[in-house]
């Protein structure tokens, strides 16, 4: 039978028998159940939302209450209510996939002054060269808070909105901090809060409120301020952490700075030799960047040298050229909040659990995801199994085994990928063998590509990324496409007298899609032109440009010149033998050290700012083509600024059945490649 209080209310204390036949006890919430949520971000929100929609559909009506200490603005007491948080809440302030998804499934759809950027590529950036990932589902960033100060709106953030979603499924909202927890007689929970004379008794007691309520290096429950916890959860130790430095930059009220920076993540593995930097992520939001930094130098680090560590950083050259050279450092928005790398001890006890990253979180990435998968199955445990000890252990158990096996298994992923991503020689192998997937299967069958969206964007647990990272045909990748083809291309360097100076070495292959899209147009074009349908050889490479088209088409007039200062490999020399520089009619000479390879390109057409086209005259190559085309740039639909693509397309058809099957065109690859890095430390 259901036991009692004095004054009669049920408590919702059932009996059961287990499978061996003995007694226990589950205590389930019932009509007038009190639940309180203590703090106000991600976590307590998800789960207030959650608690409520699962009791309307269960026919049991509950009362939830959420504290939150940080300042409020309209204390959610308006209807509609509007509760603007005013405050900063020390996040990247990045929604993945997974957490966009979740939102539109939950029907939270966020606000458009909330949205700071929407991803459309992600940067991976090692110490060979640049991985550019194409972002195909939504991946926004927002602010938590209302720093940095001066921002438009700013108290209406992403917390501010979940928070105001809670009190409109019918939260009812505190605007003050816990100070104590304590079990009453009938053994439900007292809180005391700050500013009252009366305590609250709850039903069950849920603590939201996060690793940041003191920030530093450790959360010893004896220094922090909720050492409370310790007082009803016997046995609560909290996660393990990291300390991590944030710091907010700005850019200058320009179209071009902003559209530089705009929609591109990057996500960083190495800082230097002397700045011992493991991860690194840049997260636009418009006007301002949010940058997060993790490694032993921020370990070992105190607020005193929070400063010195950010001018280091922002002098190290793979960083410079990310940013506009006009970009400012926000010094009022330095903070070093922890970030949650371990699984708290025991987060749960009779009545009252743990959620948000004071349990746990996933390593390193979508921390706000992991507050909704936490928050949405605890709400589903409270409600389905009870609030007592052993019903919580059962919902929190199957938690904390999955973060510990899958924070264990991040670990040894990013361990790999930094020793990988940090040296020049096994960056340059992995960077080679996706390049080369990229170039020779279609997007949906690359498998090194996913593994480093999956990686950098939190889109899938690291158990899948572990698995996929040991697939058979992922290690073919990276010895044949990788490993092999690295060293075939750096004994071709050497040959041609190849070096790679202080130009910034990018990106230049071209994904199969795009490639065989312009190839079908080129052979359009020569079919009712010069009545060619094929093409024995056909390259394409790409780079984008930060200058005007006018100086890109003016420095690809020089190819021929004397003077100009790319494509000069040993054994190759290329001359203008006459005409002027892009002008229709000029022509120009390959004399290649084997001379039956030696031929003549006559140019056809030039549109200023837009198109060189060479044509072969001679030699082993018929009907071939070399042709220079500047497109525009296009972020999100949208075109700002001195931004371009420059590509290059080679065809033609051996003049015998042997050249085509002895001609060494991995060769053309490296040459192209390496002169278009070249073209654009020049022009830039």
């Amino acid at each position: 039978m259901p036991q009692s209080d004095r004054s009669g209310k049920n408590y919702g204390i059932i009996g059961l028998r287990n499978t061996a036949g003995r007694s226990c006890n589950r205590t389930l919430l019932s009509d007038g159940s009190k639940i309180v949520i203590i703090g106000g971000g991600p976590a307590g929100c998800f789960l207030a939302i959650n608690l409520l929609r699962r009791s309307k559909k269960s026919g049991i009506k509950i009362d939830v209450i959420i504290i939150e200490k940080k300042k409020l603005i309209n204390n959610g007491r308006q209807d509609p209510p509007e509760c603007h948080v005013g405050e900063c809440n020390y996040c990247a302030g990045g929604l993945s996939p997974k957490t966009c998804d979740a939102l539109k499934k939950m029907e939270l759809l966020l606000p458009s002054q909330i949205i700071m950027d929407k991803a459309t590529l992600i940067n991976v950036i090692a110490d060979w060269k640049t991985i550019s990932l194409d972002v195909l589902k939504d991946m926004v960033s927002v602010y938590r808070g209302s720093k940095p100060i001066g921002r438009t709106n700013s108290n209406y953030n992403f917390d501010s909105f979940l928070l105001e979603s809670a009190c409109k499924e019918g939260v009812h909202l505190i605007n003050s901090e816990v100070t104590d927890l304590e079990y009453s007689e009938d053994g439900r929970i007292y809180l005391s809060y700050k500013d009252s004379t009366q305590n609250i008794k709850a039903d069950f007691v849920a603590f939201a409120g996060g690793v940041n309520g003191s920030m530093g290096k450790s959360l010893d429950p004896g220094k922090n301020p909720v050492a409370y916890l310790q007082k009803v959860i016997q046995g609560f130790r909290p996660p393990k952490v990291r300390r991590t430095l944030i710091f907010e930059l700005t850019l200058p009220d320009n179209e071009r700075s902003i559209h530089k920076i705009k929609g591109e993540l990057s996500f960083i593995l190495h800082g230097s030799r002397n700045l011992k930097l493991e991860m690194i992520s840049i997260v636009p939001k418009g006007k301002y960047i949010t940058v997060v930094l993790i490694g032993p130098v921020i370990d070992k680090s105190g607020s005193k040298d929070n400063l010195m560590i950010i001018n280091r950083f922002m002098q190290l050259p793979h960083i410079q050229r990310i940013f506009p050279p006009d970009v400012i450092l926000k010094s009022i928005c330095i903070c070093n909040p922890n970030l949650t790398t371990g699984v708290a001890k025991h987060p749960y006890g009779n009545r009252i659990g743990i959620v948000g990253d004071m349990l746990t979180s996933n390593l390193y990435k979508d921390g706000i995801g992991s507050a909704y998968e936490i928050s949405d199955r605890i709400a589903k445990v409270v409600l389905e199994r009870g609030i007592d000890k052993r019903s919580l252990r059962s919902g929190f158990g199957p938690i904390i085994r999955k973060y510990k096996i899958n924070n264990t298994l991040g670990k040894l992923v990013f361990l790999f990928i930094r020793i990988c991503f940090n040296n020049t020689l096994f960056s340059r192998i992995i960077y080679q063998a996706v390049i080369t997937e990229r170039k020779d299967t279609t997007r949906n069958k690359r498998r090194l590509e996913k593994i480093l969206w999956n990686i950098a964007s939190g889109e899938d647990n690291y158990r899948n990324i572990i698995l996929n990272m040991y697939h058979p045909l992922v290690i073919w990748s990276i010895i044949y496409g990788g490993l092999f083809i690295t060293l075939r291309n750096y004994i071709t360097e050497l040959l041609f007298g190849l070096k790679w100076g202080n130009f910034a070495r990018q990106t230049t292959g071209v994904p199969k899609e795009i490639f065989e899209e312009k190839t079908r147009v080129i052979l359009e074009d020569l079919g009712k032109t010069r009545g060619v349908s094929s093409l024995d050889f056909r390259r394409m490479y790409s780079i984008r440009m930060s200058s005007p088209r006018e100086k890109i088409f003016k420095e690809l007039g020089k190819f021929g010149d004397f003077d100009r200062m790319y494509f000069k490999p040993r054994f190759i020399d290329v001359t203008r033998v006459s005409g002027e520089a892009n002008i229709p009619g000029s022509i120009v000479r390959y004399n290649i050290f084997l001379k039956a390879l030696s031929f003549n390109l006559c140019l056809v057409r030039a549109i200023p700012g837009e198109l060189i086209h060479y044509e072969i005259m001679d030699g082993f190559g018929k009907g071939g083509i070399l042709q220079f085309e500047i497109d525009t740039f296009i972020k999100d639909n949208v075109t700002i600024g001195s931004e371009y693509m420059l590509s290059i397309y080679v065809g033609f058809n051996f003049s015998s059945l042997l050249l085509k099957y002895l001609f060494p065109s991995f060769m053309h690859d490296v040459l192209w490649n390496h002169s278009l890095c070249q073209l654009k430390g020049i022009i830039e």
